[in-house]
Protein backbone atom coordinates (compact mmCIF):
# COMPACT_ATOMS: atom_id res chain seq x y z
CA UNK A 1 0.00 0.00 0.00
CA UNK A 2 2.81 2.43 0.88
CA UNK A 3 4.40 1.81 -2.49
CA UNK A 4 1.21 2.69 -4.35
CA UNK A 5 0.82 5.85 -2.26
CA UNK A 6 4.39 6.84 -3.11
CA UNK A 7 3.83 6.16 -6.80
CA UNK A 8 0.66 8.25 -6.80
CA UNK A 9 2.48 11.10 -5.05
CA UNK A 10 5.36 11.08 -7.54
CA UNK A 11 3.06 10.97 -10.55
CA UNK A 12 1.04 13.86 -9.09
CA UNK A 13 4.23 15.94 -8.86
CA UNK A 14 5.06 14.92 -12.44
CA UNK A 15 1.72 16.16 -13.75
CA UNK A 16 1.86 19.37 -11.75
CA UNK A 17 5.30 20.09 -13.20
CA UNK A 18 3.87 19.47 -16.66
CA UNK A 19 1.05 21.93 -16.14
CA UNK A 20 3.37 24.61 -14.80
CA UNK A 21 5.91 24.17 -17.59
CA UNK A 22 4.02 25.94 -20.36
CA UNK A 23 5.78 28.46 -22.53
CA UNK A 24 4.20 31.58 -23.90
CA UNK A 25 5.09 32.27 -27.53
CA UNK A 26 3.22 31.98 -30.78
CA UNK A 27 4.80 28.69 -31.81
CA UNK A 28 5.55 27.17 -28.37
CA UNK A 29 1.97 27.42 -27.11
CA UNK A 30 -0.82 25.23 -28.39
CA UNK A 31 -2.40 26.25 -31.68
CA UNK A 32 -5.78 28.05 -31.42
CA UNK A 33 -8.85 25.83 -31.06
CA UNK A 34 -6.80 22.79 -30.01
CA UNK A 35 -9.12 20.23 -28.42
CA UNK A 36 -8.33 18.55 -25.11
CA UNK A 37 -8.02 15.15 -26.76
CA UNK A 38 -5.41 16.46 -29.22
CA UNK A 39 -2.93 17.12 -26.41
CA UNK A 40 -4.33 15.22 -23.41
CA UNK A 41 -2.03 16.61 -20.72
CA UNK A 42 -3.04 20.13 -21.74
CA UNK A 43 0.41 21.68 -22.02
CA UNK A 44 2.33 23.16 -24.92
CA UNK A 45 4.26 20.70 -27.11
CA UNK A 46 7.68 22.25 -26.48
CA UNK A 47 7.30 22.50 -22.68
CA UNK A 48 5.86 19.00 -22.47
CA UNK A 49 8.36 17.16 -24.57
CA UNK A 50 11.71 18.77 -23.90
CA UNK A 51 11.48 18.33 -20.13
CA UNK A 52 8.88 15.67 -19.44
CA UNK A 53 9.56 13.19 -22.23
CA UNK A 54 12.31 11.32 -20.40
CA UNK A 55 13.87 13.51 -17.66
CA UNK A 56 10.88 13.70 -15.31
CA UNK A 57 9.99 9.97 -15.69
CA UNK A 58 13.63 9.13 -14.93
CA UNK A 59 13.50 11.23 -11.76
CA UNK A 60 10.27 9.52 -10.71
CA UNK A 61 11.75 6.07 -11.43
CA UNK A 62 14.92 6.90 -9.50
CA UNK A 63 12.91 8.03 -6.48
CA UNK A 64 10.88 4.82 -6.53
CA UNK A 65 14.04 2.68 -6.72
CA UNK A 66 15.57 4.54 -3.78
CA UNK A 67 12.54 4.53 -1.49
CA UNK A 68 11.14 1.05 -2.18
CA UNK A 69 12.57 -2.41 -1.62
CA UNK A 70 13.82 -4.61 -4.44
CA UNK A 71 11.35 -7.34 -5.39
CA UNK A 72 13.58 -10.41 -5.50
CA UNK A 73 10.70 -12.77 -6.34
CA UNK A 74 9.66 -10.88 -9.46
CA UNK A 75 9.89 -13.44 -12.29
CA UNK A 76 10.49 -12.91 -15.99
CA UNK A 77 11.53 -9.32 -15.66
CA UNK A 78 12.53 -8.88 -19.31
CA UNK A 79 10.23 -8.93 -22.31
CA UNK A 80 10.57 -8.23 -26.01
CA UNK A 81 7.83 -6.60 -28.05
CA UNK A 82 6.88 -5.40 -31.48
CA UNK A 83 3.97 -3.22 -32.56
CA UNK A 84 2.61 -1.23 -35.47
CA UNK A 85 0.40 1.84 -35.39
CA UNK A 86 -0.94 5.02 -36.92
CA UNK A 87 -1.23 8.59 -35.63
CA UNK A 88 -2.74 11.67 -37.28
CA UNK A 89 -1.28 15.17 -36.98
CA UNK A 90 -3.68 17.81 -35.66
CA UNK A 91 -1.94 21.02 -36.72
CA UNK A 92 0.86 22.19 -39.03
CA UNK A 93 1.11 19.70 -41.90
CA UNK A 94 -1.61 17.38 -40.47
CA UNK A 95 0.63 14.47 -41.50
CA UNK A 96 -0.42 10.85 -41.36
CA UNK A 97 2.23 8.86 -39.46
CA UNK A 98 2.68 5.08 -39.81
CA UNK A 99 5.07 3.64 -37.23
CA UNK A 100 6.50 0.26 -36.25
CA UNK A 101 8.54 -0.42 -33.13
CA UNK A 102 10.74 -3.19 -31.76
CA UNK A 103 11.75 -2.91 -28.14
CA UNK A 104 12.81 -4.43 -24.84
CA UNK A 105 11.11 -3.78 -21.50
CA UNK A 106 12.57 -4.64 -18.08
CA UNK A 107 10.53 -4.70 -14.87
CA UNK A 108 12.27 -2.78 -12.07
CA UNK A 109 9.29 -3.17 -9.75
CA UNK A 110 5.91 -4.83 -10.19
CA UNK A 111 4.45 -1.42 -11.00
CA UNK A 112 7.40 0.17 -12.89
CA UNK A 113 9.69 -0.71 -15.79
CA UNK A 114 12.32 0.80 -18.08
CA UNK A 115 13.07 0.00 -21.69
CA UNK A 116 14.20 1.12 -25.10
CA UNK A 117 12.62 0.83 -28.52
CA UNK A 118 13.79 1.18 -32.10
CA UNK A 119 11.22 2.98 -34.20
CA UNK A 120 10.61 3.23 -37.93
CA UNK A 121 8.17 5.78 -39.34
CA UNK A 122 6.66 6.72 -42.66
CA UNK A 123 5.04 10.16 -42.96
CA UNK A 124 2.77 11.17 -45.80
CA UNK A 125 0.64 14.22 -46.62
CA UNK A 126 0.12 16.65 -49.50
CA UNK A 127 3.70 17.95 -49.16
CA UNK A 128 5.74 15.40 -47.20
CA UNK A 129 6.67 11.85 -48.15
CA UNK A 130 9.51 10.67 -45.92
CA UNK A 131 10.89 7.72 -43.95
CA UNK A 132 12.74 7.89 -40.65
CA UNK A 133 14.26 5.67 -37.99
CA UNK A 134 15.27 6.32 -34.41
CA UNK A 135 15.78 5.12 -30.86
CA UNK A 136 13.69 6.01 -27.80
CA UNK A 137 14.33 5.10 -24.11
CA UNK A 138 11.19 5.06 -21.96
CA UNK A 139 9.70 4.38 -18.55
CA UNK A 140 6.37 2.71 -17.77
CA UNK A 141 4.25 3.00 -14.63
CA UNK A 142 1.58 0.37 -13.93
CA UNK A 143 -1.47 1.33 -11.85
CA UNK A 144 -2.81 -2.15 -12.71
CA UNK A 145 -0.51 -5.16 -13.15
CA UNK A 146 -2.32 -8.48 -12.81
CA UNK A 147 -1.38 -11.94 -14.05
CA UNK A 148 -3.67 -11.77 -17.09
CA UNK A 149 -3.94 -8.02 -17.63
CA UNK A 150 -1.99 -4.83 -17.08
CA UNK A 151 -2.51 -1.11 -17.71
CA UNK A 152 0.36 1.35 -17.83
CA UNK A 153 1.33 4.96 -18.53
CA UNK A 154 4.45 5.25 -20.69
CA UNK A 155 6.68 8.20 -21.53
CA UNK A 156 9.95 8.34 -23.41
CA UNK A 157 12.06 10.48 -25.70
CA UNK A 158 14.94 9.92 -28.08
CA UNK A 159 16.27 10.88 -31.49
CA UNK A 160 14.99 10.15 -34.98
CA UNK A 161 16.69 10.64 -38.34
CA UNK A 162 14.57 11.38 -41.41
CA UNK A 163 15.96 10.69 -44.87
CA UNK A 164 14.79 14.14 -45.95
CA UNK A 165 14.01 17.35 -44.09
CA UNK A 166 10.68 17.17 -42.25
CA UNK A 167 8.34 19.02 -42.33
CA UNK A 168 8.73 20.71 -45.72
CA UNK A 169 7.73 24.36 -46.15
CA UNK A 170 4.24 24.64 -47.55
CA UNK A 171 1.89 27.31 -48.86
CA UNK A 172 -0.81 24.63 -48.69
CA UNK A 173 -0.47 24.32 -44.89
CA UNK A 174 0.46 27.96 -44.30
CA UNK A 175 3.90 27.40 -42.76
CA UNK A 176 7.00 28.21 -44.81
CA UNK A 177 9.49 27.03 -42.20
CA UNK A 178 11.47 23.89 -43.02
CA UNK A 179 12.35 21.17 -40.53
CA UNK A 180 15.56 19.18 -40.28
CA UNK A 181 16.60 15.56 -40.76
CA UNK A 182 17.59 14.98 -37.12
CA UNK A 183 14.82 15.53 -34.56
CA UNK A 184 13.79 14.64 -31.05
CA UNK A 185 11.02 12.01 -30.92
CA UNK A 186 9.12 12.07 -27.59
CA UNK A 187 6.14 9.78 -27.20
CA UNK A 188 3.71 9.26 -24.32
CA UNK A 189 0.42 7.48 -23.79
CA UNK A 190 -1.41 4.62 -22.14
CA UNK A 191 -1.09 0.95 -23.02
CA UNK A 192 -2.42 -2.41 -21.99
CA UNK A 193 -1.45 -6.06 -22.35
CA UNK A 194 -3.62 -9.18 -22.28
CA UNK A 195 -2.10 -12.57 -21.54
CA UNK A 196 -2.35 -15.19 -24.31
CA UNK A 197 -0.18 -17.83 -22.64
CA UNK A 198 2.79 -18.00 -20.26
CA UNK A 199 5.08 -16.27 -22.76
CA UNK A 200 2.92 -14.19 -25.11
CA UNK A 201 0.79 -11.10 -24.54
CA UNK A 202 -1.23 -9.06 -27.00
CA UNK A 203 -0.89 -5.31 -26.58
CA UNK A 204 -2.68 -2.11 -27.55
CA UNK A 205 -2.03 1.54 -26.85
CA UNK A 206 -3.11 5.15 -27.40
CA UNK A 207 -0.22 7.52 -28.10
CA UNK A 208 0.80 11.14 -28.54
CA UNK A 209 3.93 11.52 -30.74
CA UNK A 210 6.00 14.65 -31.23
CA UNK A 211 8.89 15.53 -33.56
CA UNK A 212 10.95 18.72 -33.34
CA UNK A 213 14.58 19.79 -33.25
CA UNK A 214 14.26 21.94 -30.12
CA UNK A 215 15.02 25.17 -32.02
CA UNK A 216 18.37 23.76 -33.15
CA UNK A 217 19.70 25.18 -35.42
CA UNK A 218 17.08 27.91 -35.01
CA UNK A 219 13.47 28.73 -34.19
CA UNK A 220 12.82 29.34 -37.89
CA UNK A 221 13.85 25.72 -38.66
CA UNK A 222 11.57 24.03 -36.10
CA UNK A 223 7.96 23.75 -37.34
CA UNK A 224 7.46 20.44 -35.49
CA UNK A 225 4.81 17.72 -35.58
CA UNK A 226 2.22 16.51 -33.04
CA UNK A 227 -0.17 13.62 -33.59
CA UNK A 228 -2.43 11.18 -31.75
CA UNK A 229 -3.24 7.60 -32.60
CA UNK A 230 -2.97 3.93 -31.67
CA UNK A 231 -0.84 0.80 -31.86
CA UNK A 232 -1.34 -2.96 -31.63
CA UNK A 233 1.31 -5.60 -31.09
CA UNK A 234 2.72 -8.61 -29.28
CA UNK A 235 5.15 -9.03 -26.40
CA UNK A 236 7.23 -12.11 -25.58
CA UNK A 237 8.75 -13.12 -22.24
CA UNK A 238 11.80 -15.41 -22.60
CA UNK A 239 13.21 -17.58 -19.84
CA UNK A 240 11.71 -20.04 -17.45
Amino acid sequence: MKRHVLLTFILSIWLSQSLSGQVDNSFGSLPPFTKWYQNPLGVSPIALHTSNGIIIPAIAAGAILIFTKKESLLARRASLYTDIGYTKGYYGSFSGLYHSNIGMNYMLRKYMSAGVEFTQVYINDEVNNVYGCGIRPFFRFYPINKEHFNLYFSSGAGLIYFFDNYPKPSDFFGDMREGTKLNGCPKYGIGTEFKINSRLNISAGLWHIHFSNGDNPSFERNPGHDSNGFSVGLSYKPGK
